[in-house]
């Protein structure tokens, strides 16, 4: 998701894409910098994983090219980049060493889907095809796996205008949970590109760690455009250190500890130091908060019951209230951001509500 401030910062909240550090935009999981903006197509909004409505399966969901304002049509006038690459990257253990990726093509209405050995695959890399099949039509694909992908209602849910009063207002020292009175769900006319996969269990192992790329060919090499796995990560965890906010988006996971875990506990102790909620142990909790979040990875354990809640992160289903669970870790306080699941989803694969 994409979130803003007033001053023109940009951040991301899953219904709305712009032109790089234009005006404040919203849509739903990054932040909107040059190759999101170049290659909008490739540009992430979302990623959930949770147990499938098929029993011994995991569903693996990533959506990309968020509408535009004022309009349910994708802003880069295609579905899907073509040539580029959308990748699932499930690991299987801690140093993103166990696991594959599948990575998906496409080719007009077109989809070849590839795997590769690695969860931590280089730019680029497209694996051996394992199956093909047609945007908007399910199809299965060797291992039975099953594959949807197409245009549909984007069912994240969430107070894009207060969330980019509220961080305002916290960079300027002030506690304004009000904030979030005003505005409501901006979502409920939005749309993206979705890719669902269902997974057997059989190839997953005991627990997952999930995140998505994509990358495309830029200036005669491939470049990865975005990154995405956590909710509103860039644009709640470092939203007050822009240039690592963007340099997020360009990196993997491996690296996240090393190289980010600081930015999150400076963002995440001025937070708890404005709103209070942690007097006497803020680089505490800050640093708690660090570890929950940090590598920036959905990990889900395969066949249990997926929630995205402050006491258990555990995937991420359709229906969890992801905003608020990240504005409480942030602030170390309940924060309601006053939209709630309009259920712009269904209950079966592929979940996703076709867009019309």
């Amino acid at each position: 998701m994409k979130i803003g401030n007033s001053n023109g910062t940009v951040f991301a909240i899953s219904a709305i894409v712009m032109s790089a550090f234009a005006s404040p935009t919203l849509a739903a999981g990054h932040f909107i910098s040059g190759l999101q903006s170049m290659y909008p197509a490739y540009d992430l909004d979302d990623a959930y994983v949770f147990q499938s409505s098929t029993e011994g399966y995991t569903s693996f969901i990533l959506s990309s090219n968020p509408s535009t304002p004022g309009s349910n049509k994708p802003p880069a006038g295609v579905v899907f980049g073509q040539g580029g690459l959308y990748n699932l990257h499930i690991a299987g253990d801690e140093k993103f060493k166990t696991g594959m990726t599948l990575a998906f093509s496409f080719l007009g209405e077109d989809i070849t889907v590839s795997k590769l050995t690695s969860p931590n695959s280089p730019i680029g890399e497209k694996g051996n095809p394992i199956g093909q099949g047609k945007v908007g039509a399910a199809f299965e694909i060797t291992g039975g796996i099953r594959i949807w992908a197409g245009r549909g209602n984007d069912p994240f849910f969430g107070n894009g205008i207060g969330l980019a009063d509220f961080n305002d207002s916290r960079q300027r020292g002030q506690f304004k949970p009000d904030a979030f009175k005003e505005g409501g769900d901006l979502f409920a006319n939005a749309t993206a590109s979705f890719i669902v996969a269902d997974i057997p269990n059989s190839m997953l192992g005991d627990k997952v760690k999930y995140f998505t790329t994509t990358a495309t060919m830029h200036k005669g090499e491939w470049r990865q455009v975005d990154r995405l796995a956590n909710v509103l990560f860039p644009y709640v965890f470092l939203a007050d250190t822009p240039a690592v906010q963007e340099d997020h988006q360009q990196h993997r996971p491996d690296l996240d500890v090393e190289e980010r875990r600081q930015a999150v506990v400076n963002n995440t102790f001025w937070a708890v130091s404005v709103s209070g909620s942690q007097k006497g142990r803020e680089m505490e909790y800050a640093q708690t908060v660090a570890d929950l979040v940090m590598p920036d990875v959905i990990t889900y354990t395969i066949g249990s019951k997926a929630n995205y809640v402050v006491d258990e992160l555990n995937g991420r289903p359709l229906q969890d209230d992801a905003m608020n669970t990240v504005l409480q870790l942030m602030n170390g306080v309940a924060i309601d951001d006053f939209a709630n699941d309009g259920k712009r989803y269904r209950e079966e694969f592929p979940y996703i509500s076709p867009a019309k």
